[in-house]
């Protein structure tokens, strides 16, 4: 089983999460929060790399580790890229609150299944509205 690390602008990982949470109940999986400043000063990059690379490392307990970003190419993704060669982790980015409830509803499920969920319930949750 895979544990879940949300990198994200601000404090929304930790919101989606907590929305999610409200709707499927408390989750057994093991899952980490990472806000990231969206006024983030380029001497501060370290201390969030540390954080991440450190988060990571701990969450790496033999199924791996999911890793949702908010969006592909900003801060927070281009930050968690960084370590994915040296760590067993599949990013996903694009977290919206669909993905989430997916993910936490299988989370027994492997690394690499996981992460083809998440994005099956990202784009599951995106519909297009009618006369659009």
């Amino acid at each position: 089983m895979a544990n879940i690390l949300l990198v994200t602008h601000n404090k929304i990982g930790e919101e989606i999460l907590k929305s999610a949470e409200m709707i499927v109940g408390k989750c057994i999986t093991s899952i980490r929060t990472i806000s990231i400043p969206g006024n983030l000063k380029p001497d501060e990059l370290g201390f969030y790399a540390d954080d991440i690379r450190t988060t990571i490392e701990s969450l790496e307990t033999g199924g791996g580790v999911l890793i949702l970003t908010d969006i592909l190419g900003a801060t927070p993704s281009n930050l968690v890229h960084y370590f994915s060669a040296s760590h067993h982790v599949k990013i996903v980015a694009g977290l919206n609150l669909s993905m989430m409830i997916r993910v936490l509803n299988y989370a027994d499920q492997p690394l690499e299944l996981l992460a083809k969920i998440g994005i099956v319930g990202a784009n599951k949750g995106i519909t297009k509205e009618i006369g659009l």
